[in-house]
């Protein structure tokens, strides 16, 4: 079993237990959104998360495990493009409004590096293995109130700030 596959499972596996464990105390999980369908990425598989979502998680495991695909003079101008990413998908704004503020993201990656994250076809299961590796943290308003795919951004910006020169 590839390693890719394997960490998938786990983490789909953690995920289900996590659920059933918050499912019997009666707690709600995190809020994860539909996937926000673009005709240029793949939303329409089971546990498809969306792209902006999808992009976020690949960028930050290009960065930990082949960052020269990103270069890092461009890396600073990433983030800053992220931002208005970021604050459009806090806000619950229109699929429209999102996905141009991604494309706005898109045009400083390399076209190869994009194609290989929209192969990977991401799903629920691998962003919930993010936020448990990521140490994101409960908020006041409990489970029910935190949104992954905000928190998903956020952390991708940190990721760019950090590895910036």
């Amino acid at each position: 079993m590839e390693p890719r596959e394997l960490l998938r499972r786990t983490a789909l596996s953690v995920a289900l237990a996590s659920t059933l464990m918050l499912a019997t105390t009666g707690c709600m999980g995190p809020a994860i959104g539909p996937a926000t369908p673009d005709t240029d990425w793949q939303t329409d598989y089971e546990d498809a998360l969306s792209p902006h979502t999808q992009l976020a998680l690949g960028v930050m495991q290009t960065l930990k495990e082949t960052p020269e695909l990103i270069p890092p003079a461009s890396r600073s101008e990433l983030a800053h493009r992220w931002e208005p990413l970021a604050k459009l998908i806090e806000a619950k704004a229109a699929p429209e409004e999102i996905n141009r503020a991604r494309r706005e993201v898109e045009v400083l990656l390399d076209r190869d590096l994009i194609a290989q994250i929209k192969d990977e076809r991401r799903t629920k299961g691998d962003l919930m293995g993010f936020m448990m590796s990521s140490g994101a943290r409960i908020p006041k308003g409990g489970m029910a109130s935190l949104n992954p795919d905000h928190i998903a951004a956020t952390k991708t910006i940190e990721a760019l700030n950090k590895t910036a020169p």
